[in-house]
């Protein structure tokens, strides 16, 4: 993961989520991928608390909060060519 400041990305979506209380009545496998061309710097955080890994179904938990990061930095295709 990349480890540049907030400051130097171009683009950022961040989206956060609290509840007293939350119940999975279905679970499934979450990925998050970036990508572009002529390549691409960026980064993906998360933070949560009041969920354990793996949720369990059925499970009533409280307190929940769930913050997401997702930020990139736009290149211009100079930037994407490697010098030799």
């Amino acid at each position: 993961m990349n480890t540049r400041r907030p400051s130097e990305y171009d683009v950022e979506i961040g989206a956060s989520l609290s509840a007293d209380e939350l119940t999975f009545h279905e679970t499934s496998k979450v990925e998050s991928r970036y990508g572009g061309e002529p390549g691409v710097e960026g980064t993906v955080s998360g933070d949560r608390s009041g969920l354990p890994r793996p949720v369990e179904t059925g499970v009533v938990y409280e307190d929940v909060r769930v913050d997401y990061r997702l930020a990139s930095r736009l290149r211009t295709p100079k930037e994407g060519i490697e010098e030799e």
